[in-house]
């Protein structure tokens, strides 16, 4: 008995604290959340031997030898017909023109001299005053300086034509690919400044 005087009191206490009310919150409900796991997608990469060329390549080069003072493209650009990819230095060239047209002003003043003095020997012919042959070789003076006048021209045009050969100009339209000369270099004619 004495045992449950012992036990007792704990089973009153365990009795009183069933009987009471808790306030207890009701659990929280849970969302749920739709998720979605991400994993790297596996790339297959395939490596070929070879190398990509165009279909029509062409190698632009000047006409003539020359120092280059510009290169206005570079690899990988677009070039459109008529642009100017590069450049010589033209003081040279200038310079051949000026002398050509000074040699084209001499051979006029010559050729007018020629044919004033071929008239002078044909009026002494008519009057008998002159021989035919002084009248033949002022004759042939005047057919001589006209050839001058006529070489001095094919010259001029010459010098300004090469003049013209200072700028390298694209003929069609093109994607650059490879260069051939810097700006400093000396080129020879031929030499290729772009592909």
């Amino acid at each position: 008995m004495n045992r449950l005087r012992h036990v007792a009191p704990l089973l009153v206490l365990a009795a009183l604290a069933a009987c009471s009310r808790s306030e207890e919150k009701p659990p929280e409900v849970i969302r749920p959340v739709l998720s979605v796991v991400i994993e790297p997608k596996t790339v297959e990469t395939f490596g070929f031997a070879g190398s990509v060329e165009p279909q029509y390549s062409a190698d632009l080069a000047f006409r003539l030898l020359g120092r280059v003072v510009s290169r206005d493209v570079k690899v990988g650009d677009l070039v459109t017909k008529g642009t100017t990819i590069a450049a010589l230095d033209p003081t040279a060239l200038e310079l051949a023109v000026q002398a050509s047209k000074a040699d084209l002003s001499n051979a006029q003043a010559q050729f007018i001299n020629a044919a004033a003095s071929e008239d002078r020997q044909r009026q002494l012919l008519a009057s008998a005053n002159t021989s035919q042959a002084t009248f033949d070789a002022a004759k042939q003076a005047r057919q001589a300086a006209e050839a001058g006048v006529e070489r001095a021209n094919a010259a001029l045009a010459k010098s300004q034509e090469q003049l013209g050969y200072a700028r390298l100009f694209s003929d069609f339209d093109v994607v650059v690919t490879a260069t051939g000369a810097e700006v400093g270099q000396t080129v020879s004619a031929g030499q290729t400044v772009v592909t």
